[in-house]
């Protein structure tokens, strides 16, 4: 429901400056854009840890530890990185950034200047899209899509993944069970519909392009003070018939049609496995999600 800001005739009594003052003020709060005041943000203890497997991803040992030490890694760099604080009263564009596992889509939200809309009071729910599902995706392209003249269909692939609105875990789930059609269309800043089921072998939350791609959540439902945040396993384009989005999604299909025999596939997962609460990340049997498999595919070569 959008709220609006009607002007208040006031006089220049006296009296009246005090509640003239307040009622200027409250205007002011009303502009459209306009920062998340986190001075009426109620203050929370609540928090959560976002995981982080970039650093113990792309190390490599060195030649003599390779050659002496069969391979055992040879720098403290080669062992699980620290993980990153979530505070619930912090906004998306606070805990973003601090994220070791967003840096690269922080890096692109900046550049499409789509960060700065996240600074807002919204609220949005973010299905973040971690390091190595970006470089996958960037590789058989050369790394093409951060160039500038590929700058629009960039915010075209990251607004995507930005929902208008705060959705839990909880709501998608009631959302999608009340549908007839057993999901639930979300509404993206790229305009397009961004679909959410749940997965009946797994009871997992599956979201979707309404085009064939599909995928699974890593880190699910952190609250934020101006929303949500979600990591992604892989990468949703939108649904459209662009020329320059064809190719995009050719060049995910080769990124995947890359990955090794013998692992994992993006999708695989143990049956039965529970949805995680908020933050928590999924877990089960020797198919652990705790790292994506998509990040596990990277860590193996």
């Amino acid at each position: 429901m959008r709220h609006r800001c009607v002007p208040a005739r006031t006089s220049l009594k006296p009296a009246l400056l005090a509640p003239a003052f307040l009622v200027l003020t409250a205007l002011a709060g009303c502009q459209s854009g306009a920062r998340q005041d986190t001075y009426v943000t109620h203050n929370s203890t609540c928090s959560y840890m976002l995981p982080t497997v970039s650093g113990e991803r792309t190390y490599a040992p060195g030649k003599k530890a390779a050659e002496n030490q069969k391979g055992i890694p040879d720098s403290a760099i080669a062992y699980a990185d620290p993980e990153s604080p979530a505070f619930c009263d912090r906004p998306l564009s606070d805990t973003l950034p601090s994220a070791i596992e967003m840096a690269n889509y922080v890096h692109s939200l900046n550049s499409t200047g789509l960060f700065s809309t996240l600074q807002q009071s919204g609220p949005f729910t973010v299905f973040g899209i971690p390091n190595a599902v970006l470089e996958n995706y960037q590789t058989p392209t050369g790394s093409k899509l951060n160039a500038p003249e590929n700058a629009a269909l960039l915010r075209e692939i990251l607004a995507y993944s930005i929902v208008k609105g705060e959705w839990s875990v909880e709501q998608l789930r009631a959302a999608a069970l009340a549908s007839p059609t057993h999901s639930v269309g979300l509404p993206t800043l790229n305009g397009r519909i961004l679909s959410a089921w749940i997965d009946q072998p797994t009871g997992q939350i599956i979201l979707g392009n309404g085009a064939g791609v599909t995928s699974r959540l890593w880190v699910t439902g952190v609250p934020q003070s101006n929303g949500r945040l979600y990591f992604t396993q892989s990468l949703l384009l939108p649904p459209v018939s662009d020329p320059a989005l064809t190719v995009a999604k050719q060049a995910t299909q080769a990124a995947r049609a890359d990955t090794p025999k013998g692992l994992p596939a993006p999708v695989a997962v143990q049956p039965v496995v529970p949805q995680p609460k908020p933050g928590h990340r999924i877990t089960g049997a020797a198919s652990s999600l705790a790292t994506p498999p998509v990040l596990q595919n990277s860590a193996s070569r």
